[in-house]
Order: structure tokens, then C-alpha cells, then sequence
């Protein structure tokens, strides 16, 4: 089975996976970051401009270069999640969770019957318009590849933690560093020794109540620590965040010199 396919099953093997936010519209881009052999893109319809079309686009890129593909929805409302796996992503990574009522609502729209309320449509573009030919029927193949990512972001949500573990549905809990710090009083103060504290209990209580864990990095250190603490969902900085990096130290070390 593909690269793509495997990922779920991977993880939980306990091997992580690793993979970056896709912020700009470029499927190119996409393209060459499965080739580039990372595991997974998120492509960001919260805090990008993606169109319905344009995500599709990034979708079919990931699958040209084998690389499954991660959408995080611009709410989490039911037709934004349908769009998403309708479109053939290989899960959603859902925001704007405030309540447990909202990621059981929410998860619930990832499955198929009888664990959840997905279309089952053999008509979409999921399920190759009909023309499915895999070595398992679509819906099989969709219940052991699929992926339900939730966010877990807001200090309000931390008590919760357990009561998310017991969301069937729920693939991995993610942590938000950025909008939990915020949530925190402490925007963006992500080595504050009180934020660090509070994402490592969220990660200690998920993992024990059973829940793949995943976490947002931006440095190797962060990725090391978080791997040694059994994440295995790593998201690392952006398409955006690493071109940017690259081009500015190109120019720091490189052309600056002969400026």
C-alpha cells in the first residue's frame, strides 16, 4: 500500500510522522515536499485564502508525489469537514474546538456509518468518481487510512483532555501551542516554564488516555523532545517559514558577503 495510505497505521506503531503547514497556494510546492519524503502537509484553509478548487489542486499534488494530505478546515463546522475529505484528503485537522460537544460533533462527521455521518457518496472525488479500483473497497480503505485530527488550543479545553480521549472518532489531539499561549495571557511565549508545563500535561493525559499525540515545532530541539515524549504527529513550521528561512540565510551567509 502507498506511503500515503500507511500513515495512520504507522503512528500507530508508535513511529512518527512528520510533515509541515502548506500556507500558500503553489502545487508544486507540494509536490516537492512529498518527493522531498516528509510524510504529510496540512494544508491551511484557517489561516490561508485556499479556495474549494485550490484545495483540491493541493490535494491531487500530494497524491502525485505519494504524500498524504492534512486539511484544517477554516471552522469546524460540518460542511467545511465534508469539503475537505469529499476533495480526497487523507484527513482533517479540525480548529475552533471550545467544548467536548464540539469535537464529538465535529468527529462524528469524519466517519462513516455506523461510527459516524460521512457520505459514503462513490460519486466524489474521494472515491475516484466511481471509478474506485484499490485492493479494498473505498469505504474500507477510507476507515483505515483516514485521519481525525483535534485541536486541542485553548487553556478552557485542558481539564477536558480526558473526556476527548473518550471521542472514538478522534485520531490524535493536537496541540495549538501559538493560540493556547495566547489563551494563557502569554501570546507566543512558548518556553514560558507555565506554557511548556501545560503542553506537556496535555500530552502525558492524552497519551495515557490512549490518543495519538501531535505537536507544532519549530526548532530540532523541539522535535526531539517531543518525540522522546511520544508524539508522533510532528508538524514542523510552514512551506512559508522554511523558503523564508532558506532565502535569508542565503543571503546572510552568502550574498550579504559581496554586498
Amino acid at each position: 500500500m502507498s506511503r500515503r495510505l500507511t500513515m495512520k497505521q504507522r503512528m500507530q506503531a508508535g513511529k512518527p510522522v512528520f510533515g509541515t503547514f502548506l500556507k500558500s497556494y503553489c502545487p508544486q510546492i507540494a509536490e516537492i515536499i512529498g518527493y522531498s519524503g516528509m510524510d504529510f502537509v496540512v494544508i491551511d484553509c484557517e489561516h490561508s485564502n485556499y479556495s474549494y478548487s485550490e484545495m483540491e489542486d493541493m490535494v491531487r499534488a500530494c497524491e502525485i508525489s505519494d504524500m498524504a494530505s492534512i486539511v484544517r478546515p477554516p471552522s469546524c463546522t460540518p460542511w467545511h469537514i465534508h469539503h475537505a475529505l469529499e476533495t480526497g484528503a487523507t484527513g482533517v485537522q479540525i480548529p475552533s474546538i471550545s467544548s467536548v460537544q464540539d469535537a464529538a460533533d465535529a468527529a462524528v462527521e469524519t466517519s462513516f456509518y455506523p461510527e459516524g455521518t460521512r457520505s459514503p457518496n462513490p460519486s466524489l472525488r474521494a472515491a475516484h468518481f466511481g471509478f474506485w479500483n484499490g485492493e479494498k473497497n473505498f469505504l474500507d480503505t477510507a476507515k483505515e487510512s483516514s485521519l481525525c485530527v483535534m485541536h486541542v488550543e485553548d487553556i478552557a479545553m485542558v481539564p477536558h483532555v480526558e473526556e476527548l480521549c473518550e471521542i472514538p472518532q478522534i485520531d490524535v489531539l493536537f496541540v495549538g501551542p501559538g493560540d493556547l499561549s495566547m489563551s494563557m495571557g502569554k501570546p507566543g511565549k512558548l518556553n514560558d516554564p507555565e506554557v511548556a508545563a501545560v503542553i506537556e500535561d496535555i500530552i502525558s493525559r492524552g497519551i495515557k488516555g490512549g490518543k495519538m499525540m501531535g505537536m507544532l515545532c519549530n526548532t530540532p530541539e523541539a522535535v526531539k523532545k517531543y518525540v522522546e515524549m511520544g508524539v508522533t504527529y510532528i508538524l514542523y513550521s510552514s512551506d512559508v517559514g522554511i523558503i523564508g528561512k532558506a532565502l535569508r540565510s542565503l543571503n546572510t551567509n552568502v550574498f550579504d558577503l559581496y554586498r
